[in-house]
């Protein structure tokens, strides 16, 4: 009677691991079925997978632009080493011409690489219009200083003492950019100190320097250097 009973029981508990077996399997080839449906449909327009790309993506670009820039400001700052004329005008203008150079090429790099800010897309075209006609201008004004053969090399020495100064404190430009998470921040955060080095260098000859069309020149550029960096700081911001 006992074996009957104990029989009886076995047979309960197998039915039960049966069904508990198939409702197992059943549960574990659904969740196959829908994951493999999931991996051959496409990611969401945002989502960790699109915003990796996307990511990596700005970062081959940012890379790309700062190692261009990097050239451009190394080349920029080996050109713009004085060798003394005798007049501070001519030492002026002379290094101003690479130094113009400079933020045009830093403007064509991120037309390349950038572009995609619209306001900081016109002013990058503006300024490469604007600075190769002024490049051209002071090309004609060395010529014309050079004919006169006026030197002044006590009144040179002292500018020369304060250019040394702009040019090793502004040293550290490709340094400030390297973090920088766009081309549009990196191309703004690279200009703005290059803009300001000009103003120091034209607020600097208007010391030393009484020739009226240098010290036209010298104020054009202090005045047209200081409003470039407030248009690209209100863009900056507005990122």
């Amino acid at each position: 009677m006992n074996k009957h009973k104990n029989y009886h029981m076995y047979g309960i508990l197998a039915i039960i691991i049966l069904i508990l077996l198939v409702i197992f399997f059943s549960l574990y080839i659904g969740r196959n079925t829908n994951g493999s449906s999931a991996s051959k449909q496409s990611p969401p327009a945002s989502s960790p997978v699109t915003d990796i790309i996307k990511d990596a993506g700005d970062d081959t670009e940012v890379t790309a632009y700062l190692e261009e820039q990097d050239t451009i400001i190394y080349d920029m700052l080996k050109n713009m080493r004085v060798k003394e004329s005798g007049s501070a005008e001519l030492d002026f203008l002379i290094s101003m011409i690479p130094h113009y150079e400079a933020s045009v090429d830093m403007s064509k790099n991120y037309l390349i690489y950038g572009g995609k800010n619209k306001k900081l897309k016109e002013l990058a075209s503006e300024i490469i219009d604007e600075h190769l006609e002024e490049i051209e201008d002071m090309q004609e004004l060395i010529k014309e200083i050079q004919k006169y053969d006026i030197t002044d090399k006590e009144k040179e020495k002292k500018y020369l003492n304060v250019y040394n100064k702009i040019i090793s404190t502004h040293q550290h430009i490709p340094d400030e950019t390297d973090a920088s998470s766009n081309v549009e921040k990196a191309y703004i955060e690279g200009m703005v100190i290059h803009h300001q080095m000009a103003s120091d260098m034209a607020e600097t000859i208007l010391k030393y320097s009484s020739n009226r069309e240098i010290c036209n020149i010298a104020e054009d550029i202090f005045e047209m250097q200081k409003e470039e960096i407030s248009q690209m700081e209100e863009i900056f911001n507005d990122m």
